[in-house]
């Protein structure tokens, strides 16, 4: 009886939004120090295709809008503020809730997570152009859902952009307010042309926002004052996870400035066979679990790596698919909730941050 009034009394300190006794029961980490040389400066950005209509909405006016951030190596200022993971945190809660599958009350302290980022931190001028390496969330994903990776390269020189891709991130907020909820879920199983009718619009859509984001910076370079003239975009890398590593490899496939191409636990699936059946002449690196429940998934990446001298994957027993994600490093309690998998915080960390600096650097 009393271990029942304990565990009443605990219930109901929870369920009243308690937040001091809640991030003791579920403790958040901050995320953990890049480990390059560099200061990490971050800034926001919001872009208008005027040339591409919005694929998700039914107003013939509507242009495809993109909000991005971007992670860049800066000078160091010891005494500013960090900027915390989440923007707009009130209104993204929710879906983070639903996304974890956890109550509310039991993250709401998640918006006092700080990354390493500084926020419009004055960029680390250098005697020649910045490298560029693109970032593609998964579908219901976000922007900066591997911050950690992000920072971490920007540490070492390298500047990261990442968009969301609108209706496709599970939330997107725009500068006035406005929003794009998650439009992309394929309620009715397709397969086989079905499948890919619904898909490949999607997948295009991704590309065409990052062959976007590359043609802006080139347009922008005049921008007084801005760190767009400090990219160069004649060797560009990208990386995604899930849905963005199919991104990823398209995009490698589609434009000459992207170089190489790295898939964090991609989905294969919807990579059209005429691609697969191509392979590619550039670097192409496939970093995941070590089976996915689809076994086509791998089929098709076999496929595709035998056509493709320069490519190569990595298949870790003991991750899961949000391993490769920043979702497992905020609390080591995400393996009692089944979504990481065996491998420790810093030994899935160390493995997925030296995969993707040895790649790109």
């Amino acid at each position: 009886m009393k271990l029942q009034s304990i565990s009443a009394v605990i219930l109901a300190l929870l369920a009243s939004g308690c937040s001091s006794v809640i991030s003791k029961v579920f403790p958040l980490d901050d995320l953990p120090s890049p480990t390059g040389p560099h200061a990490v400066g971050t800034q926001f950005f919001e872009w208008v295709d005027e040339a591409r209509d919005e694929l998700f909405t039914d107003d013939p006016s509507d242009q495809r809008r993109l909000a991005g951030q971007v992670w860049y190596p800066a000078t160091a200022t010891s005494d500013a503020a960090r900027q915390p993971y989440l923007d707009f945190p009130a209104r993204r809660l929710d879906m983070v809730a639903y996304q974890s599958g956890l109550p509310r009350f039991m993250i709401a302290h998640m918006q006092r997570v700080q990354t390493n980022s500084v926020l419009n931190a004055t960029f680390l001028m250098q005697d020649q152009k910045m490298p560029v390496v693109l970032f593609s969330h998964g579908l219901s994903g976000m922007k900066n859902q591997n911050t950690i990776q992000a920072e971490m390269l920007a540490s070492h020189g390298i500047t990261v952009i990442s968009v969301d891709h609108a209706y496709d991130a599970y939330l997107t907020i725009f500068a006035d307010g406005s929003e794009a909820d998650y439009r992309s879920s394929d309620t009715e199983n397709r397969t086989g042309e079905d499948f890919f009718a619904f898909r490949l619009p999607q997948l295009n859509t991704r590309v065409s926002d990052l062959v976007f984001v590359l043609n802006e910076i080139e347009r922008r370079r005049d921008e007084a004052g801005s760190l767009w003239a400090n990219l160069r975009t004649d060797s560009v890398g990208v990386f995604g996870h899930s849905f963005g590593g199919t991104t990823a490899l398209m995009l490698s496939a589609k434009d000459n400035r992207v170089t190489k191409a790295l898939a964090l636990d991609g989905w294969m699936v919807p990579v059209p066979p005429e691609v697969i059946s191509a392979g590619t002449e550039k670097p192409f690196y496939y970093l995941g679990q070590a089976e996915w429940d689809d076994s086509i998934n791998y089929q098709k990446l076999d496929k595709y790596l035998k056509a493709s001298p320069l490519a190569r994957k990595q298949l870790e027993s003991g991750t899961k698919h949000f391993d490769y994600s920043d979702a497992p490093q905020f609390s080591n309690l995400t393996k009692r909730f089944g979504l990481s998998g065996e491998l420790s915080r810093p030994e899935l960390r160390k493995l997925i941050n030296d995969a993707v600096l040895n790649f790109f650097e």
